[in-house]
């Protein structure tokens, strides 16, 4: 028997035309609705659907970039996009199901059960693979962020005494007490946050922070700031008046393996280390985020690469790891970096001219990298992959809370507003004794230091510590293995350290290797 379609002349149907409508609505509903010439419903199922999608799409692009990452880490966005899966599953079976009951159509019958199968498998697949993909974000957002840690360790009252300790002593001296106030001004105060990279990579058994950058967001004047702390100063100040004599990048470890030293902190050493950096600068440090740098190769890649400036080109014929078999070597320039190539540029130190303080300036860089390709919307590439490699990559107690707050800030501070200094001679001294090569800190110096680099008073800091902007466009021609030969680079991804983190010796460790003595200068060096 034949039917009149929706406004439209006779027609006698195929008994497999529904199968073929079902499937064109189970890819987009009313698509099958309008190859049938059921255009009401066809309107009825699709014009909801594009309207969704057109929201999406327009959300993407109009809604800010801060906006965007901090409903990527909050919690209840996995609730919405399962729920929107949930809606949007029911919807397409809705219209499936209108395409399959048409009463043009004989009854459903067994000929019918293979098609509606693959139909189902079609329609299912895609929403399974979803929720899949939503609950790995999850589980990836809450191993980033790490509520335990509340802020920096502060001697306890009530008497608590410390265990002793041949690794912590009383100052020879007394400390210089100005610092700069936390804040900027009562009601906007600044944003301080320890950065810290740990070079956990092959052949390495030791928990070192080779990397500490202090990063100050001032929400008042809409810059930021950041000072490179060696990795092995000594001596450095602790909150209750001690001194801790072993090299910095030891501290963490240190402190996880000598609790009773440290009353009152929670065991993995992280406040430790910013109660003692945030007595060294006069600053107030209560959030850190952790890096594994063999794991940012994954980070950098997800964003599609970042660009960086290179102020002077070197080659290191030594470097052999994480994808170069036959050194690293960049030219002086613009350059796009992927993961493995910013991964050797953020590592390489026993390049001619170059040490841990040119090592930190360059770290730097490729931070100011990383910020300028997410506020270009590269977390837009792969937004569940990116929270699934820094899941991996990164661990801090930074509330989720404060996530669009902050990134709203920093996606409006570039280069331009970007302030950058490596405390080098003469805020530190080099020598070298049983505790290996070491960097001794001149406390006063470099709490002046700070009070430049982080004003309170609502002004900016000076311009020759300002971020180098760079010009021309980024080429990725002046990276190269520099050894005597030059072999393909590998393309498996580091795998980075998994959490929790293999166990340091119960002592401060020296650094894996000695730092080169630096060229002495004049003042902290601005990174450039």
């Amino acid at each position: 028997m034949s039917h009149p379609p929706e406004g439209g002349a006779v027609v006698t149907p195929r008994r497999w035309s529904r199968h073929l409508h079902a499937f064109l609505d189970s890819l987009f509903p009313g698509l099958g609705h309008l190859v049938a010439g059921r255009r009401r419903r066809a309107a009825l199922f699709g014009l909801p659907t594009i309207g969704f999608f057109l929201i999406l799409v327009l959300g993407l692009v109009l809604v800010p970039t801060a906006t965007l990452i901090g409903v990527v880490v909050d919690p209840a966005t996995v609730v919405v996009l399962f729920g929107l899966q949930a809606l949007l599953l029911v919807w397409r079976a809705a219209a499936v199901g209108s395409s399959l009951t048409n009463g043009r159509f004989p009854r459903l019958g067994r000929r019918d059960a293979v098609p509606i199968a693959l139909i189902a498998i079609v329609l299912i697949v895609p929403h399974v693979y979803g929720g899949v993909l939503t609950e790995a974000a999850r589980e990836s957002a809450d191993e980033v962020f790490d509520p335990t840690t509340a802020g920096a360790w502060q001697p306890p009252g009530g008497g608590a005494t410390p265990e002793p300790d041949p690794s912590i002593a009383l100052p020879s001296g007394p400390l210089p007490s100005d610092s700069p106030e936390p804040s900027a001004t009562p009601h906007e105060p600044r944003q301080n946050v320890l950065l810290i990279g740990v070079d956990s990579g092959i052949g390495r058994n030791t928990f070192l922070t080779d990397t500490m950058i202090i990063v100050s967001l001032d929400p008042v004047t809409e810059t930021v700031s950041m000072v490179s702390i060696p990795r092995d100063m000594v001596d450095v100040p602790l909150p209750d008046g001690r001194t801790f004599s072993g090299k910095i990048n030891g501290l963490v470890s240190f402190a996880r393996h000598h609790q009773g030293t440290f009353p009152g902190s929670n065991g993995q050493g992280y406040d430790v280390l910013m109660g003692a950096l945030g007595t060294l600068t006069g600053l107030k440090i209560d959030h850190y985020a952790q890096v594994d740098l063999g794991g940012f190769v994954r980070v950098i890649d997800t964003l599609g690469g970042i660009d960086v400036n290179v102020e002077d080109s070197f080659c290191d014929p030594t470097y052999d790891e994480y994808g170069f078999t036959h050194g690293f070597g960049i030219t002086a320039g613009r350059h796009h970096l992927n993961g493995y190539q910013a991964l050797a540029y953020a590592r390489v130190r026993k390049a001619s001219g170059e040490s841990d303080f040119t090592r930190a300036a360059r770290q730097q860089e490729i931070l100011s990298g990383i910020r300028d390709r997410v506020k270009a919307g590269g977390f837009l590439n792969d937004p569940i992959g990116l929270v699934q490699a820094l899941g991996k990559t990164v661990s801090t107690n930074i509330p989720r809370s404060m996530v669009a707050p902050l990134a709203d800030v920093a996606t409006r501070v570039g280069r331009k507003q970007t302030y950058r200094a490596v405390i080098t001679h003469p805020l530190v001294s080099s020598g070298y004794d049983s505790r290996g090569s070491i960097q001794i800190p001149n406390v006063a110096g470099i709490r002046k230091l700070v009070r430049v680099l982080f004003p309170v008073d609502g002004s900016r800091p000076p311009a020759k510590y300002l971020a180098s902007t760079g010009s021309g466009k980024a080429s990725g021609s002046g990276v190269s293995q520099c050894g005597p030969v030059a072999t393909p680079r590998p393309t498996a991804t580091p795998k980075p350290t998994p959490r929790p983190t293999p166990k340091p010796s119960a002592t401060p460790s020296p650094s894996p290797e000695p730092t080169p003595s630096p060229e002495p200068s004049v003042e902290a060096s601005p990174s450039t």
